[in-house]
Formats: C-alpha cells, structure tokens, sequence
C-alpha cells in the first residue's frame, strides 16, 4: 500500500491523513472563523472563547505549519499579526462541509 503524506505527516490510508490534519478540537472552529476573513489573534481567540492562547498559538502554528493558515505580520507600533485561510485551507474547509452537515442533519434525530 502507498503511502500518503502531506508536509510533515504520513499515513498509510488517506481519510487518517485527512482527519489527522484537522483532528484537534480547535482547528475546525479556527477554519470557520477564518472562512469569514482574516482575522487578529486576539479577533479569533474570542470568537472560539474558552481556548487558552497556548492551545490557540499551538494549533494556529500547526496550521500555518500544513500551509492552511497564513500568517502575516505587520512592521507597526504595536506589532499587528493576521491569520487568513491559504487556498489550501479554503480547499480544506470546502471539503469539511459535507461533514458539517451530516452532523447537523443527524443531530435534528
């Protein structure tokens, strides 16, 4: 069997590689939020409301890290940092929403 590997993960099967790239509790929520535009740290940290900004700076580098968020910082006094979703991450999170709504449709039940 091949294998599949995507930046610094590999797996043997494609749906764990998948899954591993968005298995964390935050990273979808951190996906919706930055599907609406790019956003400051401080901007995403109270949208989701009980991350830790440990847990938050962890996820949002692991992401940055696969290519789906960018980052971009900003040379201004004080110091301005904004995440945005790659196309990569856009492709991403078009993929999860088949996801999203199977879970809605069977939470109606």
């Amino acid at each position: 069997m091949a294998d599949f590997v995507y930046k610094s993960r590999k797996s043997e099967c494609p749906y764990e590689l998948a899954l591993a790239t968005i298995a964390k509790k935050w990273k979808p929520r951190i996906l919706m939020e930055l599907a609406r535009g790019s956003c400051r740290f401080g901007d995403i940290r109270y949208a989701l409301g009980s991350v830790s900004d440990k847990m938050l700076s962890s996820a949002l580098a692991e992401m940055t890290a696969d290519g789906l968020v960018s980052r971009t910082s900003f040379s201004e006094v004080p110091p301005r940092v904004e995440y945005a979703m790659t196309p990569q991450g856009e492709a991403l999170w078009a993929a999860i929403q088949p996801l999203k709504a199977w879970s809605e449709k069977v939470s109606e039940n």
